[in-house]
């Protein structure tokens, strides 16, 4: 912008000139002319304005919607960004109470397995109820295992959301630059 903005001000240069030269009638002699006490200067300003303009304005006004867009895509992106880590951070509390859900299943199972193995220990239950339990203990520990995995999943997601899953990860950019110059 602002180097199609100056293409629209009006130019003014100042010139000043300070030398000194020799004539002659051949080469080898100019050179003998210039020992004499006699310099040239010359000095002024120059004034330059372009009637109309309408090219160099037609850039200006395009650079400026250039750089309008390019902050309306900076502040979407932003927004988009903000969202992510928003939806994350709900995943996020939304497995970690899904955890607390599996883990408290879990030790309900666990404690009907025992009651089961206590009935069947007494003779008032049969194998296949005290099979059934513990099948369903075995699937509350894998509920509660994918829900774990779930939950490392999400974190990861809004690490990486927020921008920080490198450098959590130990990956540091100065360090990857400087190792792969020779």
């Amino acid at each position: 912008i602002v180097k199609t903005r100056n293409g629209i001000l009006p130019r003014l240069d100042l010139f000043i000139s300070l030398g000194k030269t020799g004539y002659a009638d051949s080469f080898s002699g100019s050179f003998k002319a210039m020992k004499d006490s006699t310099y040239d200067l010359s000095f002024g300003i120059n004034f330059s304005r372009t009637l109309g303009n309408r090219n160099t304005r037609a850039k200006d006004r395009g650079a400026r919607i250039t750089l309008k867009q390019a902050q309306e895509a900076l502040n979407n992106m932003r927004q988009i960004i903000q969202r992510d880590v928003r939806i994350a951070l709900n995943d996020l509390d939304r497995v970690r109470q899904q955890i607390d859900a599996t883990r408290v299943t879990r030790m309900h199972q666990e404690e009907a397995m025992k009651a089961e193995k206590e009935r069947f220990e007494a003779g008032t239950s049969t194998g296949l109820l005290v099979a059934q339990a513990q099948r369903d203990l075995l699937a509350s520990h894998i509920l509660e295992v994918e829900a774990i995995i779930d939950y490392n999943k999400v974190l990861v997601m809004l690490y990486l959301a927020e921008g920080s899953l490198l450098e959590r990860r130990g990956v540091h950019m100065a360090s990857f630059e400087t190792e792969s110059l020779p």
